[in-house]
């Protein structure tokens, strides 16, 4: 996710700004989970394939091509999925530290809120 500036506005960030950023991020978080998970279950489903094959003990030329094809799926399906484990942890990092940044700019606006209010309350407390 690139990094994003919000707009300022009298009493803070943009609302709309930031309630549209935080749900890119949770849509890109959710897509990243559910490719993991059609993965995992195309390995599960690889790995009792070969499971079976082996427990079979195919014999001749073409148990032996099985075999090996199913092997390396295996294979490739473990290297998908430990790339797949990689990227959904990118992601979770990213997005905690893209809510940290936006909580603590939160954080901040909030502040000057409160700052700017308890200015302008005693300013009236002075007219009067």
């Amino acid at each position: 996710m690139e990094e994003v500036l919000f707009q300022d506005q009298p009493n803070g960030y943009n609302k709309a700004q930031v309630d549209n950023y935080v749900r890119k991020i949770a849509e890109a978080y959710q897509s990243a989970y559910t490719e993991y998970t059609a993965i995992c279950e195309k390995y599960n489903t690889l790995t009792q394939d070969y499971k079976k094959l082996e427990a079979e003990k195919y014999s001749g030329i073409d148990g032996d091509i099985i075999a090996k094809v199913l092997i390396n799926s295996e294979k490739t399906a473990q290297e998908i999925i430990d790339n797949a484990r990689s990227e959904e942890a990118r992601i979770v990092d990213l997005t905690v530290k893209n809510l940290q940044y936006a909580y603590t700019t939160l954080e901040i606006a909030m502040g000057e809120v409160k700052n700017f209010l308890t200015f302008n309350n005693s300013e009236t407390d002075d007219i009067e």
